[in-house]
């Protein structure tokens, strides 16, 4: 527990059905964004070019540093709610921005889009698109779209750097498979630190180095 009883930012994640409250400090954010770096610079964005984020406000702890890398590399970030109902901004960012990539494509996004009479793969195409474990298996079969996994493990983010694998911060996070189930333990102090928590994903810990160069550790999704 850090030495004060208060945190700047309380956001949460879920397990299954359940979700929990979850507390930090805004220096914890800052420090997984910098290291969320190694992954993102992977791809070779041109500085500048703009970057669409879908979430939700109690999804914070998990994407606030994903925005903050992509303000470290130069570029860009734009937001949209990960919501059916804010598909059509999700749209109209993509004609009016060009984003090169879109992190946080859901179920709810890929709905909201058809429902107001949007192609998804139209709207995806040429960009990278990180999707949420309910829409990999539609953007995964995409044409033209360089589809990658984004996982919240609790209150972690993992992503797929431009070779494809899921990297999580080897520092703030230690990931461990028991029982062929993903656990998640924090390393550095922590408002509100885990250990072993059971983040409900299936999967193994790689033991092999990424040939995208980021020496982060490797999830394997099942």
């Amino acid at each position: 527990m850090a030495m004060t009883s208060n945190p700047d930012i309380v956001g949460s994640y879920v397990v299954g059905a359940r979700r929990e409250f979850y507390s930090a400090m805004r220096t914890e954010l800052d420090r997984s964004g910098t290291r969320m770096v190694r992954t993102l610079q992977t791809f070779g964005f041109a500085p500048q070019s703009f970057v669409l984020t879908i979430s939700s406000t109690p999804e914070v702890i998990q994407f606030a540093p994903f925005e903050a890398a992509v303000q470290q590399l130069g570029l860009f970030g734009i937001n949209a709610d990960d919501s059916p109902f804010d598909a059509g901004r999700v749209e109209s960012i993509s004609r009016q921005f060009n984003p090169v990539g879109m992190m946080g494509v859901s179920a709810q996004t890929l709905e909201g889009l058809k429902m107001m009479g949007h192609d998804p793969e139209a709207v995806f195409r040429g960009r990278v698109i990180w999707a949420r474990p309910d829409a990999w298996a539609a953007v995964s079969q995409m044409k033209d779209v360089v589809a990658r996994r984004c996982v919240q493990l609790g209150p972690a983010l993992g992503f797929g750097c431009a070779d494809g694998q899921v990297h999580i911060d080897r520092w703030e996070w230690e990931v461990t498979a028991e029982s062929g189930v993903l656990m998640l333990s924090s390393r550095l102090n922590r408002f509100e630190p885990v250990s072993k928590l059971n983040t409900g994903f299936l999967g193994s810990v790689s033991s092999k180095a990424c040939s995208c160069g980021n020496p982060d550790t490797v999830i394997e999704l099942l």
